[in-house]
């Protein structure tokens, strides 16, 4: 069962929505982003805390502090990637910056209530949880070509009737005079020939997800840390897909080689509700457990495509006034997340913490939006092909620090992403790995702390049924984090 990730995402069928499984694994796949001691670590500080990227895990976290802190971190790197596209492979590279977190940590003693209570702490801020900034590029020679699925898929349909259902597809290839229209078979068929095409596709992307929170914990008796969250989550994805292919042979028709391009925005707003404990066995062996509810989520595309086609002699563009675009408002709800974990402290010395976490993947779904502007849509299709394509996953997080000196750390952590798709889709055919480092320096006033982390993933992309490239990523970031405590 082929996974056709650009096929359907482009609307290349009769639906006249463009959301899939591939929206849903966009929104719900979360890796977290943070302090450089968080990503030093690897994420991993569901049974320590103590940290201002620890709440996004578990809020609970924030109960360990015994004083107010503030802090920012920024990052950059370079996001990169190999493509294999018929044996030939292209490499891109991007930069990448920004903010990943900020936040505030205001906490009260409240032990003179003498009802167990020692400290309440309130806290607010942002994570920024992922980065879709990227650029994947190929090139290479195939029979296939994107007009086959153009011509194939607007069969008994005549092209009066293309703008209404394939309006970004077959309908701009029958105005760039790439295809033709058969009335005797009704039927569509391109100025192709028999030989091959060369093709050349980018395809452009940027925005992330920011996730604004407000946080409240409490500490029982230095032994039970309790602590809720409540997140608001800004999601944006722009992408722009530009395909071109050229003939290699061009015996017997007038065509040279076509232009497609496909440019998509999305951008909405969700909430969610955190919750977790920490309990300290002993004042080595700590337990954390938490549970993330899902990220109810409204969201907005807007989408537009243009076609241009070369001749021997001439060259065709669809009109502007004739150039399609729409948009669309859903709601997507991402899985429930349940995250254990265990941490190991050696006295002053330093700790180890690891973190489990399951989500299911197959409890993502779309629901229709509730705005009375669109016309409403179930969705029915597309969440159970979503249901059939995705499976549970395990995430694993293990990091630890250690003192090599009073006032000087150095840290390491490595993360393990489970892939959401079943096997057979070919479409994520590899978890994402992530290994990171560095070190850290405490005061009783500040901390400064700077990581180094590297990500790295793989994944069958499908521009159209038989076409498909593989793509080697790997994100080299460096973190550098600032803190006051007062």
């Amino acid at each position: 069962m082929k996974h056709l990730l650009y096929f359907l995402f482009m609307g290349l069928t009769l639906s006249p929505h463009a959301q899939n499984e591939t929206d849903l694994f966009r929104f719900s796949k979360t890796t977290y982003s943070g302090s450089a001691r968080f990503e030093a670590m690897g994420g991993s500080f569901g049974a320590l805390g103590a940290d201002l990227s620890s709440s996004q895990v578990n809020p609970a976290g924030y109960g360990r502090y015994s004083s107010s802190q503030i802090g920012i971190t920024t990052y950059g790197g370079i996001r990169s990637n190999s493509t294999t596209f018929n044996e030939q492979i292209t490499a891109e590279k991007k930069g990448i910056g920004g903010i990943s977190n900020f936040a505030i940590v205001l906490t009260e003693d409240a032990s003179r209530a003498s009802n167990g209570i020692l400290y309440k702490q309130i806290g607010f801020g942002m994570n920024r949880i992922e980065n879709f900034k990227e650029t994947v590029h190929y090139e290479g020679q195939q029979y296939a070509s994107l007009l086959d699925e153009f011509t194939g898929q607007a069969y008994g349909y005549e092209p009066i009737l293309l703008n209404s259902y394939f309006p970004f597809s077959t309908y701009l290839g029958y105005e760039s005079y790439a295809i033709n229209y058969d009335p005797s078979t009704n039927s569509y068929y391109s100025l192709l020939n028999e030989g091959d095409v060369i093709h050349n596709r980018t395809i452009q992307s940027k925005g992330g997800q920011t996730e604004l929170f407000v946080s409240y914990s409490a500490n029982y008796m230095n032994k039970l840390y309790i602590g809720g969250n409540i997140g608001f989550r800004y999601h944006k994805y722009e992408e722009l897909i530009d395909h071109k292919e050229t003939l290699t042979d061009t015996t017997g028709t007038d065509l040279r080689g076509f232009n497609y391009r496909y440019d998509l925005r999305t951008s909405g707003w969700g909430t969610n509700l955190k919750i977790g404990i920490i309990y300290l066995a002993t004042e080595a062996d700590r337990f954390g457990f938490a549970i993330h509810s899902p990220t109810f989520t409204e969201l907005t595309d807007n989408f537009s495509a243009d076609m241009s086609s070369e001749f021997k002699d001439s060259s065709f563009s669809v009109p502007v006034e004739l150039l399609p675009s729409g948009n669309y408002k859903y709601r997507i709800r991402n899985p429930w997340r349940f995250i254990g974990s265990f941490a190991h402290v050696f006295s002053t010395r330093g700790c180890v913490n690891l973190d489990v976490e399951f989500l299911d993947y197959r409890w993502a779904h779309f629901r229709t939006t509730k705005d009375d502007t669109y016309a409403p849509y179930d969705y029915k299709i597309e969440n159970e092909y979503a249901k059939s394509v995705f499976k549970p996953a395990v995430n694993v997080r293990l990091g630890g620090e250690y003192r090599i000196y009073s006032t000087i750390f150095i840290r390491g952590g490595i993360a393990y992403y489970g892939n959401a798709f079943i096997s057979d889709t070919e479409a994520e055919n590899s978890p994402l790995l992530i290994g990171s480092t560095g070190f850290g320096i405490k005061s009783k006033t500040f901390t400064l702390d700077v990581a180094y982390k590297i990500n790295l993933s793989n994944q069958n992309y499908f521009a159209f049924s038989n076409s498909v490239a593989e793509v080697q990523r790997t994100a080299s970031t460096l973190f550098v984090s600032f803190a006051l405590n007062f």
